[in-house]
């Protein structure tokens, strides 16, 4: 069973925070805790009181100095150096390096494969934060290669969630977003609140990348909702508020933004409150609210040091303010600061309204010249937007068209290497007459060479006729739905319209109502062996008719998401991929007895993914793998060079993850 935020997180966290306050103040209360316990804690908890977690670990410290056991001395100190740099990587990141080195040379000589993810993943998070791109992706690679090891569903969601974030920060959006999905699918099975924080929050982010505010909306909502207590908390609220802003709820982003800017200011946050007092002060502002605007204004004064440091949001908010004071040398003299750090730079997608608010100004002080640069600039990064999609369909055929003709060039090489395998047996036949020893080593390999090949010849083969086996099945299909809907079903309508005319009421009532049941039936039967809406608009409409007839009558919730599909894809990948739902969707309603179900549709590039979901009793692997349904699934994943990825065990319900790639077309296949 899923914890909820409402039934489980405040509880417990009343419940942490007065252990921990009574440990803070009270340091001798923990004398009675071993030095593992208090590591364990600290642990478990250093993301809702950083302030406590430091307090034990003195007192942690000061247990070790007591211990007389050498290796165990040895052992506490290097856990006690891991969680310290934990603490430091929020406020000081030498201090963490130098900790994280010394815990590092103890574990590299005693391997402990979660110790050994947790110094990577902050190794990481620290070059994240040094802008060092090559070591950030390094190091948080060999934590995943660690915590894949040491298998903990909880952990497994933390280092996938670092590992997409990473990516994010690489400008790999595609795979950060494979990665978010993988951490919410552990997150979820590992049922812990911190972990589900995270995971939502990670997918409301990458939404937001994306443009899909509503899904980012949701996610980062369940995310604040979970991470109710922890210590960074704000910076959730913050993506919140910047999420219901760009959802045209101004109100409810303006609370959040306070709330945030609270929590900031109580933990001495300087960065982001700037930020955030940027962003109250520009809603203020363009709501006319100039005196709530003002005294924005004058807080982000007195946090802002020196403008030289401010980001671009805030540098423009300070000249729209020293404007609105008809001060317009300073407003200019803003400008100038704006333009020389970000005029020729560019803005994450979604902030790129902020060349068009700097437009806007120039306008106002009658800069026309910077006013058309700024609003081409921003025209052109719009239209940037809906060009990359048809940019990333027209690399897509390119890249299809050279694995076709490569893939035709290893065909040839591969007959040509045949036929001279053949040649070179006759030789060595002869050959064994001369030498028997050796003619016979070398007969040998040629014949295993050989066997091989045919092997490969045979498998091609057997690949080919099942291609053909399944085309052949659904043009059948097809042609039998053709005949039943013109042959049958207007042998029986004509037959309606001639009882119609019958002298005899009665019995002409009876046969219509009869007819008209066995049309339906026709049209019905017709439309399941292929239905028209596939064919007429495409897969996206095919499965949201395919849900809501299947699951229509029953109280089951359907969740269905689509993203990327800008275009019709090819017959067979669409076919197949609905006769697969289709299947996917009949095992539910049979098998699962689920209340959730969730399907997810996505194109990212050059590949197309299924994500089918639910809730149910879930089933044994060992016993399902060879069942008629899932053979009929690998056949045509098979045929589309694609893949499947199961989690399923009694009573965890079911999560399956489709993949195939959309460039494979030299066998078009229809199944």
């Amino acid at each position: 069973m899923r914890l909820t935020p409402r039934n489980f997180i405040k509880p417990f966290l009343w419940i942490v925070f007065l252990h921990l306050y009574a440990l803070a103040v009270h340091g001798q209360n923990a004398q009675h805790l071993s030095v593992p316990e208090i590591h364990q804690i600290v642990e478990k908890h250093i993301n809702y009181s950083r302030d406590s977690s430091l307090k034990l670990l003195e007192i942690a410290s000061k247990k070790i100095e007591q211990e007389q056991n050498k290796k165990l001395s040895e052992l506490y100190t290097a856990e006690n150096n891991l969680r310290r740099a934990d603490y430091w990587s929020f406020y000081n990141l030498d201090s963490t390096l130098t900790y994280l080195d010394k815990a590092f040379q103890y574990y590299i000589q005693n391997p402990d494969e979660k110790k050994l993810a947790d110094i990577y993943v902050l190794k990481a998070q620290v070059y994240r934060e040094l802008r060092d791109k090559s070591r950030c992706e390094a190091f948080i690679d060999s934590a995943l290669y660690y915590a894949l090891r040491y298998q903990d569903q909880a952990f497994l969601s933390f280092v996938y969630y670092e590992k997409a974030i990473t990516q994010q920060f690489t400008e790999k959006w595609e795979e950060s977003f494979e990665n978010a999905v993988m951490a919410m699918k552990y997150a979820e099975l590992s049922e812990d609140s911190l972990s589900l924080a995270t995971a939502y929050f990670l997918m409301g982010r990458t939404y937001h990348h994306f443009g899909l505010f509503k899904s980012s909306e949701s996610n980062i909502a369940l995310a604040k909702e979970y991470g109710e207590g922890m210590s960074q908390l704000y910076t959730i609220i913050h993506i919140y508020a910047d999420v219901l802003l760009q959802n045209k709820k101004t109100d409810l982003a303006l609370i959040s933004y306070k709330e945030a800017l609270q929590i900031a200011t109580e933990k001495q946050d300087t960065a982001k409150a700037i930020l955030l007092c940027t962003n109250i002060g520009q809603i203020l502002l363009t709501q006319k609210e100039y005196q709530g605007a003002e005294a924005y204004y004058n807080q982000l004064n007195k946090l802002l040091k020196s403008k030289q440091k401010a980001g671009y949001k805030t540098i423009l908010f300070l000249a729209q303010m020293h404007y609105h004071f008809g001060d317009e040398e300073q407003a200019n003299a803003d400008l100038v600061l704006f333009q020389s750090k970000y005029g020729s730079g560019t803005v994450i997608p979604r902030n790129i309204d902020v060349y068009k608010e700097a437009a806007d100004l120039h306008i106002a002080l009658n800069h026309l010249d910077q006013a058309t640069v700024y609003y081409k600039k921003w025209g052109i990064l719009k239209d940037s937007l809906y060009s990359y999609t048809s940019m990333q369909q027209l690399n897509a055929l390119e890249e299809l068209y050279l694995n076709e003709r490569k893939k035709n060039e290893e065909i040839t090489l591969k007959n040509e290497e045949l036929d001279e395998s053949r040649q070179q047996q006759a030789v060595m036949a002869g050959l064994l007459i001369l030498v028997i020893l050796i003619g016979s080593g070398l007969a040998y390999y040629i014949r295993l060479k050989g066997i091989r090949e045919n092997d490969k010849l045979k498998f091609a083969l057997k690949e080919k006729q099942m291609e053909q086996l399944i085309e052949a099945q659904e043009t059948e299909r097809q042609r039998l739905a053709r005949e039943l809907h013109d042959g049958i079903g207007q042998s029986l309508a004509a037959l309606k319209m001639q009882l119609q005319f019958d002298k005899n009421p009665s019995a002409t009532t009876t046969t219509a109502h009869r007819i008209d049941s066995i049309c339906d039936e026709v049209r019905s039967l017709s439309h399941q062996m292929m239905p028209i809406v596939l064919k007429e608009n495409g897969l996206e409409s095919a499965l949201e008719q395919l849900l809501d007839n299947s699951f229509s009558t029953s109280t089951v919730e359907v969740d269905f998401v689509s993203f990327g599909l800008k275009s019709r894809l090819p017959d067979h990948i669409e076919v197949n991929i609905y006769r697969i739902t289709q299947e996917l969707v009949s095992n539910i309603l049979k098998h699962a007895h689920a209340t959730k179900v969730g399907v997810q549709l996505l194109k990212r590039g050059k590949k197309l993914m299924l994500i089918v979901e639910d809730n149910g009793i879930g089933f044994s692997l060992d016993d399902k793998l060879n069942g008629i349904g899932l053979n009929n699934i690998n056949i045509r994943l098979e045929a589309m060079n694609g893949s499947i990825q199961i989690q399923s065990t009694d009573g965890t319900g079911t999560f399956i993850h489709i993949s195939t790639p959309l460039e494979v077309t030299e066998n078009k296949v229809i199944a």
